[in-house]
Parts: C-alpha cells; structure tokens; sequence
C-alpha cells in the first residue's frame, strides 16, 4: 500500500502538471472535456506577467535610453543612404513636379546627395524625439502582451524552463508524501479491512500532495526552522538567483529582442504616431535645408540659359523668374522669410508627412543588419536579471505565482479524483486477488 500510494501521488503530479498546458486547445464533447490551465488563462496570465514585465523591471525609456544614436547612425549609413535615394524623388515628383523636372539629371543627383547626408544628421535628432516622447508613441506592455499572445510555446517555455525545479519538487513530493501516508493506509486497512479505506485515501493522498507541493514552493518566503530540525525556504525564492537570469534569457531571447521591439515601433497599430513625431524632424530640416536646393536651380538654370527655356515653352511662362526672383539677396539659408517662391513652400508640410512615413515603413529593413547591435546595447537579459534579483520577496513571487495561482483549486481537485480513481482501481485488484 505505502508503494501504491506513493504512485498515485506521483502520477496525479504528472497529470496535475500535464494537464496545466495540454491541450492547448479544448478538446471534449460539448461543454464535458478540458483544456490546459494555461491555454486557457493565457490572456489573464499574460496581464498579470506583463503588469510586473513593464511596471517593475523594465520600461520602454529604459530601452531607448541604451541606444548610441551617433554609433546607430554610423552603422545604418549604407541602407540608409540607399533608401532616401528612393524616398527624395518619390517625394519630389509628388509635391515639387514643375520644379524637380526642370532640374537637369546632375542637379537631381546633387539633391539626392544631400539629403542623404542629412538623414544621416538626423538619426540622433530622430532618437532624441523617441526619448522624449517613448510613452506617447510606443506602448511596451502592448508590445509585449502581443507577443506573449502570439506564440503560446513562450508562455509554456516560460514556466516550464524557468519553474522547471518547483515541477520537479511537485513530482518528487508526491511521490515522497504519497508512500508516507500509505503506511497509515495500510493500518486503517489492516484493523478494518473498509473497501472505502483505499479510494478515500488516494483522494486525500492526491488532494495532500498537490496543495502541500504548492504551498512548499512558495512559502515560506524567508527560511524558516521546523521543529527546530529542518530548515525550509520557498524554492522559487530560495532560487530566486537562477530563476532570475533564466527567466531574464527567455524574455530578452524571445520577446523583447531588439528586432520585435523596432517591428511593433516601426510596424505596429501606433507607427502612424512614430512618424508624426518624425515629420517634424524632418519638416525643420527641409526648412533649413531648402534654401541651398534653390541656389543649386540657380546655378544649374544659368548653365542652360533659362530664358532659352522660358521662349522654348519648356517651363511656364514666369517660373524661372519667380524661382530667381526668390533667390534674390539669400544668403545663408533664408528660407524661413521667403513667400512664394518657384518651390512651392505650401507643400513642405506634407513633403516631411510623406517622408516621415516612408521612413519609418523602411526603418525594419535599414536597421536589419544592426539588431546584434542594439541586442548587445539594450542588455535586456542583464537588467531583467539584475531588477529580479532586486525585488523584494512578495514582488519576486508574482512573476511565477499567477500560473499557479489561476486554476490552483482545479489543480488540487483534479488531483484529488485522480486519487480516488486510482484507489478505486487499487481496492478492486486487492479484492480480486485476496479470493
């Protein structure tokens, strides 16, 4: 007896545990079948996990505070260049046509040039913005519940890597309380020989065994003595120390990787923000950058004699005037005090709109080569693990407990009729073979 019990405490356990992830999704008849805890709490769970991810250890001004934008922009250079090279004359045919097709090819590319030597400028002016505005812009507790909900594999990897001791203390205890209690069964049995004896007991030993499992994992929260003999401490936060860099591995390796953070930033429901705060970057530097645009007209249209091209009815009649009569006395970018001008200054503003939204759609692709980069930057699984270690016994509990804690009863009570099943079976055979 003490050997069956010991097996029906330790099989509840596999199935205890089992049936914590598996199926992922509900399998029965009608509303008679079962799907894993988790599967089934996900969204809860992931709430409360990302509730302690984002409010405690690590906030999305954290993240962008690591990144060197000067380093950034040195890297991203190539892809960069190659992508305003795109972008200037998408731009330019769309908001200054009459002006961008009287610019000879030279001229064009001495314009392409520039600006890209001005993307380059701004990547830390872009940086600094996200900085100041990361919270308005980008929501990381969003990003990361997405995640989380996207794949289940990482909430189960979660706990099963991370919490993979506290499993192995669940099996190992039921096993343990289970043959203890079967020596009291045994004597029960012997002094009444009660057919009841065997499935009472394999549904208290099944019962016992998980609720103690589950106590002893967490409680008690510092090590305390017992009988002034055994010393005891909650195991996950006796291993507070592994537990913390593990569960820092799964999340800056799975979830807070620096190519999923710039996907939701750049890609994600809230990018037409990112690029509103771009395109005042932007807006302000073709407001500077302008004026030396128009000298460049003035230079190239004197080279083919503009007034060949106004008596050829190659421009509108007036418009080489209009640009040169704009440009008359500017020096040093005095684009801020011109009015109407062959550039037509009303578009600047949708010109940055525009701009600012090709940018960011492109961002992913020209910062793809850099994302070891920034991985190394942003040490997310170093600040995971260093704030997890920091927390306080009560804070450090809440990162593993909810999956306990959200269907703990079921868990018990499933432990339970496994155990009365079990015993059930058990005094059949006894029966059987005592005839």
């Amino acid at each position: 007896m003490p050997f069956i019990a010991g097996a029906i405490g330790y099989l509840t356990k596999l199935a205890a545990i089992k049936m914590m992830f598996r199926p992922q999704k509900f399998r029965g008849i009608g509303k008679l079948g079962w799907q894993g805890i988790i599967p089934r709490r996900a969204p809860q769970m992931v709430e409360v996990l990302c509730q302690t991810l984002t409010g405690r250890l690590i906030s999305a001004g954290d993240i962008v505070d690591r990144v060197d934008s000067r380093e950034l922009a040195r890297r991203i250079e190539r892809p960069l260049r190659k992508e305003v090279a795109r972008i200037v004359p998408i731009v330019a045919e769309e908001y200054q046509p009459a002006l961008w097709h009287v610019l000879p090819g030279p001229a064009r590319d001495m314009v392409v040039q520039r600006a890209q030597e001005i993307a380059v400028e701004l990547i830390p002016k872009f940086v600094k913005q996200l900085r100041k505005n990361i919270d308005d812009v980008f929501d990381l507790q969003e990003m990361v519940t997405a995640e989380f909900l996207a794949d289940p594999d990482i909430l189960e990897r979660m706990f099963l890597d991370v919490g993979r001791r506290e499993f192995a203390f669940i099996r190992q205890s039921g096993l343990l309380f289970g043959f203890f209690i079967g020596f009291i069964q045994a004597a029960i049995w012997a002094l009444f020989h009660e057919p009841l004896v065997m499935p009472i007991f394999g549904l208290f030993i099944g019962w016992f065994t998980d609720w103690a499992a589950l106590r002893l994992i967490f409680n008690p929260k510092e090590p305390k003595k017992y009988l002034g003999i055994v010393t005891w401490h909650g195991l996950f936060l006796k291993h507070r120390i592994p537990v913390s860099e593990e569960y820092g591995i799964l999340i800056g390796t799975r979830v807070l990787t620096s190519e999923k953070i710039i996907a939701s930033m750049f890609t994600g429901p809230r990018a037409p923000e990112v690029a509103d705060l771009f395109s005042g970057v932007i807006r302000k530097a073709l407001r500077e950058e302008l004026a030396d645009v128009e000298t460049l007209v003035r230079r190239e249209l004197g080279r083919l004699g503009f007034d060949e091209l106004e008596e050829a009815g190659l421009v509108g009649q007036g418009a080489v005037s209009s640009v040169l009569g704009a440009l008359t006395g500017a020096v040093t970018r005095p684009l801020r005090n011109v009015t109407g001008s062959g550039l037509d200054l009303a578009q600047v503003d949708p010109m940055a709109r525009t701009a600012a939204k090709e940018f960011v759609a492109v961002l992913p692709d020209v910062l793809a080569d850099s994302l070891g980069h920034l991985d190394a930057q942003l040490q997310i699984k170093e600040t995971m693990a260093e704030k997890m270690k920091a927390m306080t016994p009560d804070e450090f509990e809440g990162v593993l407990r909810p999956a306990f804690q959200a269907d703990e009863r079921t868990l018990i009570m499933v432990g339970a009729l496994l155990g009365f099943l079990v015993g059930e079976l058990h005094v059949q055979l006894v029966e059987h073979f005592s005839r």
